[in-house]
């Protein structure tokens, strides 16, 4: 029977990680395979054990929902604004929590990077906790991958603060559209050029960092 080689996983940037003593932070990844999360878990230090947001259908069968639970995984509904699950992220963060958020969304089927969207940028401007950008490549290969020693590499970024802005209407949806933006930008950074995706043809002409 064949091992799974997590030899052949590593990080890259782990020295980027804030102090686990500040608090709560956010880890916004790409996700293109349910073997993304099993790797943030195992490449991560103990002490940042992370909870992450799922969608609500998971929770549907009682013993996949008593194990999700325990996993620190907030459900949310996709296909509506969810804002119980976005109060329940919020709580979790002023409690010093690690949230791990995938910005697209939902998990691409091609590999490629998609178009970000701004929950994990409103989290932190309402929250004040650092966002960390990160990259993970080579779980597109899934378990099958894995079990051949196919190589899975989590690179970290460096993590920045976004201010909350006290503008309304346009002023402030502009803002939001360009935070999420830049942080799409940062991940697309640190992916291999064909895994880029949606942001491609923009990363060379893009302000990156914070």
């Amino acid at each position: 029977m064949m091992k799974l080689r997590w030899w052949r996983w590593r990080v890259e940037g782990l020295e980027n990680l804030p102090p686990r003593s500040i608090g709560g932070m956010i880890i916004a990844v790409n996700h293109v395979h349910w073997l993304d999360i099993l790797a943030v878990g195992r490449l991560l230090p103990f002490s940042y054990r992370v909870a992450w947001l799922g969608k609500s259908e998971l929770f549907r069968n009682p013993v996949q929902r008593w194990l999700l639970q325990n996993m620190h995984v907030i459900p949310v509904d996709r296909g509506k604004r969810d804002m119980a699950a976005l109060q329940a992220a919020e709580e979790g963060l002023r409690r010093g929590e690690v949230l791990l958020i995938f910005p697209e969304g939902t998990r691409s089927k091609t590999g490629m990077l998609q178009k970000g969207r701004s929950g994990a940028v409103r989290l932190a401007m309402r929250t004040g906790v650092p966002i960390i950008p990160a990259a993970l490549i080579g779980t597109h290969h899934g378990i099958g991958g894995t079990l051949r020693g196919q190589e899975v590499v989590l690179r970290i970024g460096t993590p920045y603060y976004i201010k909350a802005r006290p503008d309304t209407g346009n002023h402030r949806a502009e803002y939001v559209s360009s935070a999420t933006t830049d942080l799409m930008m940062q991940i697309a950074a640190m992916l291999p050029e064909g895994f880029r995706g949606h942001y491609r043809t923009a990363l060379p002409q893009a302000r990156l960092g914070p």
